[in-house]
């Protein structure tokens, strides 16, 4: 009973190590899918807001008291709209009346691409076959066409943040 459950502690750790590196280089597929990167930094739990709350984004601490709830940290190659979106979507959920976005980097990033070489068959109007009776069979070949892999140079920003999810004391 051990080694089973142990077996299958293992794939579901596995699976989970696979599914972070794979979000990892390829980026987040969607806003929802950044709340692994939000890290609490207390243990209250503040209700999720409305889907259309304002919450501001903030440059700097604001002027009057708050306290820290906590930080959303990552990169992703998808741009601004979509880190904007991710910051607003995890302050939503975590119950945060604001985001005081602490830094921001943006990096370039070649990577060399890949195309795998490859067939294509085109089809061209084969032999016509008569039989015995005289009908007519008409035949189709395939010439193979070879084209070769290439490699390409492809650059990408890639854009970090790193934010504070806040509430006000009243």
């Amino acid at each position: 009973m051990i080694q089973k459950y142990s077996k299958s502690l293992l794939r579901a750790c596995l699976a989970g190590a696979f599914g972070l590196l794979t979000l990892g280089l390829t980026g987040c597929a969607s806003v929802g899918s950044t709340s692994i990167y939000y890290f609490p930094s207390t243990t209250t739990l503040y209700p999720p807001k409305p889907k259309n709350a304002p919450i501001p984004i903030l440059g700097k601490s604001p002027d009057r008291p708050y306290k820290s709830i906590g930080n959303l940290t990552f990169s992703s190659t998808r741009g601004w709209p979509f880190l904007r979106d991710s910051i607003l979507y995890n302050a939503r959920v975590n119950g945060a009346d604001a985001a005081i976005l602490r830094e921001t980097n943006s990096r370039q990033q070649t990577r060399l691409v890949t195309v795998p070489p490859r067939f294509n068959y085109i089809p061209v109007p084969g032999p016509v076959y008569r039989n015995k009776k005289g009908e007519v069979y008409y035949g189709t070949t395939y010439i193979p066409d070879f084209q070769p892999g290439y490699v390409f140079p492809s650059t990408w920003t890639i854009t970090s943040i790193d934010a504070e999810m806040i509430v006000f004391k009243k």
